[in-house]
C-alpha cells in the first residue's frame, strides 16, 4: 500500500535553485538544503524549503558532492531507531570536534529547532526528518557532546479536524511558569487543517503547540498542547522564535511570516519577511489567553558592513531568533537582537520601547544590522545561563547548523555587544581544553619591505589558530594564513575597496573586515578535518568545508605576507572530541 501526505510550503529566497533531482514528479520532505553565492548584500542564502509529495520510500538525493552517500541503517527511518549512517568520505575528512549525529548525515533540515541550557547541561535539538523527529544533544561543557536520540517526534495529531503524522517543524524549547522544559513547533504537515475552529481553514492551517518534559534528561515528552491557531495567505512554516516571559510578567510569542498577509496576498513580497507577536498571561494551562498585537518587526532589507540592501528579502523570516541581556550592553540588557536566514544568515540590534511594542533597528550603526556568518553556518538559535533568552541578563550562546544534506553541528560562539552596538561573536573558552599541552608554536614576524611566504608548521588536521595582522599603510596586495598544505586560505584583501568595508576577508566566502577602516585584524580559527571556522576580529564569522584535502598529510600552516605588514600567529593542536563512533 502506497501512503502519501500533501506537505504545503514551497519557499523561496533571494535566489532559487533546485538542488535534488526528482523521484518522478515527488520530492521528499521540506528541503533546506543549501548553496550560498556571492551578491551585493554579501552573502545571499540560495536554498529551498520544499513540501510536495511525500511518498513511503522515497529515495534520499545525493548531495551534489563526489563523497559516497552513507548508507543507514534501519533505525535511521524511525525515531526510537539506533541510527548508524556514517559520515561520507574517508575517515581524515570526518570531523572528530565538531558534534555530528548520525541522522544529519541524513537528507533534509537540519536547523537548529530548539536550544536550551537547563540543569546544568546544554541541549541542542536539530531537524531530521528522515528519521521523524529532532536529534538530541547535550553537554556539560558545550565542547564534548551526547546523542540523546530523537525525543521530539511524530505522532498522529487529529486537533480540531487536522490529521497529521508529520515530523515536527522547526520550533523551540523554553521553561514554563512551573519551571518545566517544553518544545515548542507546528507541524510540518497535514492533510487537513483545524476546521473545527475555523470551517475556512487551509491545510496548512495548524496550531501552535507544545510539548512538554517528562524527565529530567529531556528525552520524554508529553502528549500535546495545542497553544493558539495559526493562519495565513498561504503555505508556512511559521517558525516560532523561543517564547519569553517579559519584564511586565506578561508571555509574548512571535512567529515567522512574511509583510504581506493584510495587504497583496502575493509572493513575492515587498515588505519582507515579517515577526507576528502575541501576548498572554500564561504560556499554557489556567490563565492562558493570547491574544495578537502589532507585528514585533517587518523589512525587506539587510546589510552587510556599511552597505544596505533594500529588497534582499522577499519572503517569509526562516528559523528566527530572538534574544537580549547580552553581556557589554551599553543599556545594561534591554538591547534586543532579531535573527532569520532568508537572504544569508542575518542579524539585526535594535530595542523595543516597552514588552510587547515593536522592535526598531539601529540601521544607522555599521556592525549592528550584518550576517552573523557569511559562508555555511545557518539556522542558529541560542542556549546560555537562564532559558530565558530575552529579558534576563547573562550568557548567549550562538549555535547552528553547518553544511548541507550532511550536516553538524557548529562549535558555539559567546555572543556580546561592543559599546557601539556592534553584534560581537567569540568561540566559547571552553573549547581551549582541547589543546594539546606542549603543542602551541608560536611566531611574529616584523614587517618587511617585500612580499614573504613564512613557514610557521607541520599544522594538524585539529588545529586552532589565532593570528594578528597589524600595518601603518594600507596593503596593495592580499595576505593571509594557508592551511592544509596550501589547500585552505584565510585572506585579508584590502585591495577592492568595497562599500561593504576596504578589506575584505575570503575563505573562500567572503565577508567584510570590521571595524570600518581598522589596521588590525585579528583572525580566530579552528580546523577540524574538512571543516573551517573562522572568526575576524570577533564580528565577522564564516564556516567553509574543504573536501579537496588530498591526504592526511596535507596539514602544513604557511603566512604569507605583504610588504609593511607585521604578523603574529600561535597554533595549538587539538584533541577529539566527539563522534567516536555510532550513537543512538
Amino acid at each position: 500500500m502506497l501512503t502519501c501526505f500533501f506537505f504545503f510550503f514551497f519557499k523561496q529566497k533571494t535566489a532559487y535553485e533546485m538542488l535534488r533531482s526528482l523521484v518522478g514528479s515527488e520530492m521528499c520532505i521540506r528541503d533546506r538544503y543549501q548553496r550560498r553565492v556571492r551578491g551585493t548584500a554579501g552573502t545571499t542564502m540560495v536554498s529551498s524549503r520544499l513540501l510536495l509529495i511525500f511518498v513511503i520510500g522515497c529515495l534520499a538525493m545525493a548531495d551534489g558532492s563526489d563523497a559516497p552517500a552513507p548508507t543507514p541503517s534501519p533505525g535511521c527511518s524511525t525515531w526510537d531507531g539506533e541510527c548508524v549512517s556514517p559520515y561520507p568520505g574517508v575517515d581524515f575528512l570526518h570531523p572528530k570536534i565538531h558534534q555530528s549525529p548520525d541522522c544529519l548525515h541524513l537528507s533534509g533540515w537540519h536547523d537548529v529547532a530548539g536550544a536550551i541550557t537547563v540543569g546544568g547541561e546544554h541541549h541542542v535539538f536539530q531537524g531530521c526528518p528522515s528519521s521523524q523527529g529532532w536529534s538530541h544533544s547535550v553537554s556539560s561543557d558545550l565542547v564534548h557532546w551526547e546523542d540523546r536520540g530523537r525525543g521530539v517526534h511524530s505522532i498522529h495529531e487529529t486537533y480540531e479536524g487536522m490529521d497529521s503524522n508529520i515530523t515536527p517543524c522547526s520550533g523551540f524549547v523554553t521553561v514554563d511558569d512551573h519551571a518545566t522544559p517544553c518544545a515548542g513547533f507546528r507541524q510540518c504537515g497535514s492533510n487537513n487543517g483545524t476546521t473545527g475552529l475555523n470551517p475556512q481553514a487551509h491545510a496548512w492551517d495548524v496550531p501552535m503547540e507544545l510539548r512538554c518534559a517528562e524527565n529530567s534528561n529531556l528525552t520524554s515528552w508529553s502528549e500535546p498542547i495545542w497553544i493558539y491557531p495559526a493562519y495565513f495567505y498561504r503555505p508556512l512554516p511559521y517558525d516560532p522564535v523561543r517564547p519569553w516571559k517579559d519584564t511586565d510578567g506578561m508571555w509574548y510569542s512571535s512567529w515567522s511570516t512574511d509583510g504581506c498577509n493584510a495587504t497583496t496576498k502575493k509572493s513575492p513580497c515587498a515588505a519582507g519577511g515579517q515577526l507576528e507577536l502575541l501576548a498572554s498571561p500564561a504560556l499554557h494551562g489556567p490563565g492562558m489567553d493570547w491574544k495578537t498585537l502589532a507585528p514585533l518587526f517587518t523589512t525587506n532589507m539587510t546589510k552587510s558592513g556599511n552597505l544596505t540592501s533594500p529588497g534582499a528579502i522577499t519572503a517569509e523570516f526562516v528559523t528566527s531568533g530572538y534574544f537580549g541581556g547580552l553581556p557589554g550592553d551599553p543599556d545594561g540588557g534591554s538591547t534586543r537582537v532579531i535573527t532569520q536566514n532568508n537572504g544569508g544568515p542575518t542579524f539585526w540590534v535594535g530595542k523595543q520601547s516597552g514588552p510587547g511594542q515593536p522592535f526598531e533597528a539601529y540601521w544607522d550603526r555599521v556592525g549592528a544590522v550584518g550576517h552573523y556568518d557569511y559562508g555555511s553556518l545557518t539556522m542558529a538559535r541560542t542556549l546560555g545561563s537562564d532559558p530565558n533568552q530575552v529579558a534576563k541578563n547573562g550568557r548567549k550562546v550562538l549555535v547552528g547548523w553547518i553544511g548541507g544534506a550532511v550536516g553538524s553541528q557548529s562549535l558555539g560562539r559567546d555572543l556580546s555587544l561592543s559599546p557601539e552596538y556592534e553584534l560581537v561573536q567569540q568561540f566559547v573558552p571552553e573549547l581551549q581544553s582541547l589543546r594539546q599541552p606542549g603543542s602551541l608554536e608560536h611566531q611574529r614576524v616584523t614587517a618587511s619591505e617585500r612580499s614573504q611566504v613564512v613557514v610557521h608548521s607541520a599544522g594538524s588536521l585539529q588545529l586552532e589558530i589565532l593570528a594578528t595582522f597589524s600595518w601603518s599603510v594600507l596593503p596593495v596586495e592580499p595576505f593571509g594564513i594557508t592551511l592544509l598544505g596550501g589547500v585552505a586560505n584565510i585572506t585579508i584583501d584590502c585591495t577592492k575597496n568595497r562599500q561593504e568595508s576596504p578589506c575584505m576577508v575570503t575563505t573562500p566566502s567572503e565577508g567584510p573586515v570590521l571595524p570600518i577602516g581598522t589596521s588590525k585584524v585579528v583572525v580566530h580559527a579552528i580546523l577540524d578535518h574538512e571543516i573551517l571556522e573562522t572568526i575576524v576580529n570577533n564580528r565577522t564569522g564564516m564556516v567553509t568545508y574543504h573536501t579537496d584535502i588530498p591526504s592526511a598529510n596535507s596539514t602544513g600552516v604557511n603566512l604569507f605576507l605583504e610588504q609593511g605588514v607585521t604578523a603574529e600567529i600561535a597554533t595549538w593542536t587539538l584533541e577529539a572530541a566527539n563522534n567516536a563512533g555510532p550513537q543512538p
